[in-house]
Parts: structure tokens; sequence; C-alpha cells
């Protein structure tokens, strides 16, 4: 054959590969340089922190407060400290600024104190320019002499133990989202087979239940070696095995719904490399929302892989009780189930396709 004859084979061949070609060549580049566009400055300039006034502190001194934060913070009045010192373990909130009172009065020196939680890293230095930066504008906008102190709160954390759970929230990622259907579509041939001894879901809920339980085995790996490494992180934490196992079934769910909604072609496994780019790149999960731009602050609030990666980090690093991300997990677990409908649906369609 010819040069120009085996140039045409290759166009028939991308004609019949139309679907993957277009995700491997358009959508993925493309969404690539799209992620890029989340990334707006490298200290955060509207970072939520919680505002808790001190005894006898008027609404005017945390309004002058709030003012003189608004350039750098979104100010969120809390009620108490213990209330506010909750959001900050939740991660609703990155700093705690306690307000103290006769802000405008110019004979007092008014002691501001913030507080920040040791277990997220990535904010330590973010929080000291912040610090000089609260100093600078409120003692310009305000009568009294202001001096901020900084208090950290929970266990000292090395940015080794910090990105532990995050590097589990990666992998369980790929593994759901990834390498599940890529072995299930790897035995497209033999599940005609397999259907004529047991049910197409039966089958599927088997591949769920053996790799979920699988999963034990990196746990149990990741965990010896971060005792290795002297890291203290709680990877087998009942709590975190509880997140684990909720985060796998939602996204294996989601990975096997589009394998078979796309009749198990090959396109289905670079859709969810996509998606999984995407969960990726959008779930906010090392830096805090505040960032990223306002649409892409919008976009991590509403994936529940935001709040596994929040709920696997506190677990993992932060000494709380599990109950205080008790919505969070009921979140996880809506979208297990909402997950595992969609799965059951894109079953029926395949079905019908045979």
């Amino acid at each position: 054959m010819d040069l120009l004859a085996l140039l045409r084979k290759e166009t028939i061949t991308v004609r019949r590969n139309l679907g993957l070609i277009v995700v491997l060549l358009l959508l993925l580049p493309g969404g690539l340089v799209v992620g890029t566009a989340v990334f707006e400055q490298t200290i955060p300039r509207d970072v939520p922190v919680g505002i808790v006034p001190e005894a006898n502190a008027t609404d005017t001194d945390v309004a002058v407060a709030e003012a003189g934060l608004a350039g750098f913070a979104t100010p969120i009045e809390y009620e108490s400290s213990a209330e506010a010192r909750e959001a900050l373990q939740r991660e609703e909130i990155y700093l705690i600024v306690r307000v103290p009172t006769d802000v405008m009065n110019p004979e007092t020196d008014a002691n501001l104190t913030v507080v920040s939680d040791h277990a997220f890293v990535p904010f330590e230095e973010p929080v000291e320019q912040s610090i000089g930066v609260a100093e600078s504008q409120l003692d310009a906008s305000v009568a009294a002499d202001v001096s901020v102190a900084h208090d950290r709160v929970g266990e000292p954390r090395t940015l080794s133990e910090f990105l532990v759970p995050t590097g589990v929230f990666a992998f369980v990622t790929l593994y759901g989202l990834v390498y599940l259907p890529y072995q299930v579509r790897s035995e497209r041939l033999v599940l005609d087979r397999l259907q004529t001894e047991s049910s197409l879901e039966t089958v599927v809920a088997s591949k769920l239940c053996f790799y979920g339980a699988v999963l034990a085995v990196p746990a149990v790996v990741i965990a010896a070696t971060a005792a290795w490494l002297g890291y203290d992180v709680a990877v087998l934490a009942p709590a975190t095995l509880l997140v684990l196992g909720l985060t796998f079934c939602y996204l294996a769910a989601i990975g096997l719904a589009v394998c078979f909604a796309l009749g198990l072609r090959q396109t289905a496994l670079f859709v969810n490399l996509g998606l999984s780019l995407a969960v990726l790149g959008l779930s906010s999960i090392v830096y805090p929302v505040g960032f990223f731009s306002t649409t892409q602050q919008t976009i991590a609030r509403a994936l529940p892989t935001h709040y596994s990666a929040i709920t696997l980090r506190s677990t993992m690093l932060r000494d709380a009780p599990a109950a205080l991300y008790a919505d969070y997990l009921l979140w996880l677990a809506a979208t297990a189930l909402a997950s595992l409908v969609a799965l059951q649906l894109a079953l029926v369609v395949y079905r019908r396709r045979r």
C-alpha cells in the first residue's frame, strides 16, 4: 500500500473511534487549560474567617474589625469561640479572629487574637502574611493601638503528614473512577456468559464489594509506611475507613455507570479519566477555597469529593469526634446511594442495547 492509501486507512480508523478522539484530543487538552483558570492568586483574598466578639465588645467594634479584614477575607460572625472552633475543624472557616472591646478608643491597646489550625499546613505562610496585613489595615482603621497575637490549635503537623490524606484521596479517585471500570471492561467478552448464570446486577455488585474490600490492602500499606516514617496519621481509624468506603462506593458507581452507559467502549475509560482529573482539580483538596475564583469556590462546595477530602483529612489529622462531621457523612452516603441508582439505570440501558 502506498502512503496515500495508508493515510486514508488511518482516517477511516479515526472515524470509527470518533468519540474517543474527541475526548482524547479535544476535551482533555481543553480541560487542562481551563483547570489553570481557577487559580487566581497565590495568597487568598476571600478566605472565610470567623469573627468572635470578646466580652463587652460592641457591634461597632465588630463592624470595624470586619471592615479591616475585608481586604483579604470574608468575615463570618460566631457567637462563641467554641462554635467558631468547630467551624475551623470542619474547614468552613480557616481563621478565627477574636475582637476586643474599645477598638475606637485612642487611649487603649486593642489586642486581637488570630486562631489557625495546625492541621492545615499549606495555609501557614499565608496566615503569617494575612496577620501582617490585618494588623496594618486595622491599625490604620481604628483609633486604638492594634497588636495581633497568633494562636495555633491542634497538634503541630508537617507538610508530609498533611499530604498523606490528600494522596489517599487521589488514589481512591483513580482506583474507583479509572481502575475498576477498566477491569470490568476487560471482561466484557465474558459478561454475556456470566449473565446466563447470574444477573448483571449481581456481577457488578460482586465487583464493587470485592474491590471495595481489597481497598483495605493499600490502606494497611499506607498506614505501615506512615508509621515507619514517623507520621502521626490515623489511616486505619474507623471513621477514616468509613469515609474511604463511602468515597470509593460513589466514585466506582459513577465510573461503572459511565462505562455501561457507553456500552463498555474504550471511550468510557477516557471519559472516566477526564472525570478523575476534574475531581482532583475542582475539589479544592489541598488549598483552601479562598485561593480560587468565586466560580471555583461554588463548584468545590457543591461537589461531594470536596467533603470527602475534608473529612479524610480531619479523621486522619484532627482529634475530633466523627459526630462533628455527621452532615458531611450523610452527604457522602446520599451521594453513594444516588450513584448506585445511576449505575442501575446504566445497566438497564446496556441490556436494552444488547
